[in-house]
């Protein structure tokens, strides 16, 4: 269960301390790493001056880039050997240098092999082939991707609590989800063949009232229904042998009975049905001599990571009598009349932003938390702890208020967690420090795109930047100005071209430019924000004026798909620096005893797929 390895690397990493300081040194060193992630944005690339493609790129690489599709070029980042390329690169051997007819720079061929050599392995290699299946009771809601994430996910904190139980001599009572939403995985876990007593831990009402009618689907409660008695409601005679004409009468004594029975429900009654791609399970085995698992549910804002009141709340109250199961041994044994100590293990699938730092704190603020499996997403919605950082090249960095306003945030509780990252020493400055801009980039999955989803990306991005330019040639926003201070608290937003928020639009408003325009323009009209704006600035815009701006600036599209490219390729650093972070803290941490970062399912389902492991001494 535990691998030989703390962390998933090439080959050639054998130490993993070295691994962390090569990391570390590239992040810091490389001008091109660190203007690719988080020092252009796509929306202003083509409103800077000089161009940001020109500006960002060196000139042979553009020529070489001129010479192939955008395509080719993916395949070049992604999938193609380059080891040969390099070799004849660097002079260590002859031939086998040409690449589809050219001979890609060799600066170009070092970057691509940083990048990959420094990228976490993704790999996920199961115990046995396929999916664990989850019962068709359980599976309700759950799309293919869940359906992936849950039936791995389940299996693996089931085998890793069996493995704590062997590291520390003393079984997990309690397994606590953080955010746990539907509580898919929870309740996945309560079942059989795990049968596991889970804590979960979620914000929204909405979310906890929903589970918990799946939970009743799933067999894990039971469903209470008050039946109302028509024929006793419209007797006239009362028990009491007064009378009630339902006019007037003497209401109160009209006798209600309850009535109470349980009842098993179909999916379509809690409006919710297994995807259609859903796998078919297996028929559910149950272990008779295994105790049933259990849900609790806390409805709470999780801000810091120290639970001990959370949990010493579920330990001490266990289920009342009515609603215990025969055999149900789910509630923690006593000792002496004094409820046992829990030990708890504290899990999440994919929680945003701080909340999974809050999950890696648990394990060292909680004398309860005897260890954690956590998968991070959404790193956009991190908090920088440590403030902005500086770029050789700040023409190329945007002004955006968002970006101003995270970089000078310092929140305690943000990134990065560990000592080492933020102390690490560079030409720059301390700290290793990542903006909004990096961290969102960091989300894309650029192994998995397709053709077609590549293509999909480069047109709604190109899209998006050239009605970024025709709002500037409007004068709807201000063209972006280049200031030396990036992160001066009383500069004017509009310095930054401050951009206009569009959010999702239909997949038809994708076919053309023309269509792109209107219905974005149409929803910033909507905006009381915007509104005034684009109305007067847009008023008189023509289908024929959108299309000479697609005409003019057509040859920038595949520029920006190169740059697009660029970012989300180099990214793969940005998510490993992040995670790697997390497994730092724990390392500190002389209360740990041992901690390592693997991949849990499949990449090509999921490719937010690592998760931080760790196991108090």
């Amino acid at each position: 269960m535990i691998p030989s390895q703390p962390l998933p690397l090439a080959d050639e990493w054998t130490n993993p301390d070295a691994y962390v300081e090569a990391l570390l040194s590239f992040a810091n060193s490389s001008d091109l790493f660190r203007h690719l992630c988080g020092g252009v944005h796509i929306l202003d690339f083509l409103t800077r001056e000089p161009d940001l493609y020109t500006s960002l790129l060196p000139e042979h690489w553009r020529a070489f880039f001129d010479q192939h599709d955008v395509q080719d070029i993916l395949d070049l980042l992604l999938r193609d050997d380059i080891r040969p390329l390099l070799a004849a690169a660097r002079g260590e051997e002859h031939g086998a240098g040409q690449w589809r007819g050219t001979t890609p720079p060799l600066d170009l061929l070092e970057y691509i092999h940083q990048i990959r050599r420094l990228s976490l392995g993704r790999d996920f290699a199961p115990d046995q082939p396929g999916t664990p299946s989850i019962p068709r009771k359980i599976a309700v809601g759950m799309n293919v991707k869940k359906y992936h994430e849950v039936a791995h996910f389940s299996k693996y904190v089931d085998s890793l609590c069996t493995a704590v139980d062997e590291q520390r001599g003393d079984a997990i009572t309690h397994i606590v989800d953080f955010g746990s939403g539907q509580s898919y995985l929870g309740r996945t876990l309560a079942c059989p063949p795990y049968n596991r007593h889970i804590v979960a831990i979620e914000r929204t009402h909405q979310f906890i009232s929903g589970a918990k009618g799946m939970d009743i689907h799933a067999k894990l409660q039971k469903k209470k229904i008050n039946m109302y008695n028509k024929k006793l409601a419209n007797c006239k005679t009362c028990a009491a042998g007064e009378t009630t004409d339902g006019a007037g009468g003497n209401q109160e004594d009209v006798v209600m009975v309850n009535v109470f029975r349980d009842v098993s429900i179909t999916p379509d009654e809690i409006g919710l049905a297994p995807h259609r791609n859903t796998p078919k399970a297996a028929p559910e085995e149950e272990d008779p001599e295994k105790p049933r698992g259990r849900m609790d549910y806390i409805e709470h804002e999780i801000k810091d990571g120290y639970l001990e009141p959370i949990i010493q709340d579920v330990v001490e109250a266990p289920a009342p009598a009515a609603e215990t199961q025969a055999g149900d041994e789910s509630a923690v044994a006593t000792v002496n009349g004094e409820f046992k100590n829990a030990n708890v293990m504290v899990i999440s699938l994919h929680s945003c932003g701080n909340l999974l730092h809050h999950g890696v704190r648990s394990l060292v603020l909680n004398p309860s938390v005897k260890a954690i499996a956590m998968i991070g997403c959404c790193y956009n919605l991190v908090t920088e702890r440590l403030g902005p950082a500086t770029y050789k090249l700040p023409i190329l960095r945007s002004m955006h208020p968002r970006l101003t306003k995270d970089a000078i945030a310092y929140d305690p509780h943000g990134f990065p967690m560990s000592k080492r990252f933020e102390e690490y020493e560079h030409e720059s400055g301390t700290g290793m420090k990542l903006n909004i801009t990096a961290r969102s980039q960091s989300l894309q999955a650029p192994y998995n795109w397709s053709r077609k989803d590549s293509e999909d990306f480069f047109t709604r991005h190109f899209y998006r930047s050239l009605l970024q330019r025709l709002l500037v040639d409007r004068k709807v926003v201000a063209k972006p100005k280049n200031p030396e201070n990036l992160y001066d608290e009383s500069a004017d937003p509009e310095d930054a071209g401050n951009p206009l928020i569009v959010g999702s639009l239909r997949k038809t408003a994708f076919v053309s430019f023309p269509a792109y325009a209107q219905a974005a323009l149409a929803k910033l009209s909507r905006d009381p924000k915007t509104a005034e704006k684009i109305k007067a600035g847009m008023a008189d815009i023509t289908e024929e004026d959108l299309g000479r701006y697609v005409q003019e600036y057509w040859y920038a599209k595949k520029r920006l798909s190169i740059v697009w490219s660029l970012m989300s390729f180099s990214a793969a650093l940005v998510e490993a620096i992040i995670v790697l972070d997390r497994w730092q803290f724990l390392r500190e941490h002389e209360s740990v005893k041992t901690c390592w970062v693997e991949p849990v399912f499949d990449y090509k389902e999921s490719p937010r797929n690592l998760a931080v492991i760790g196991i108090k001494k």
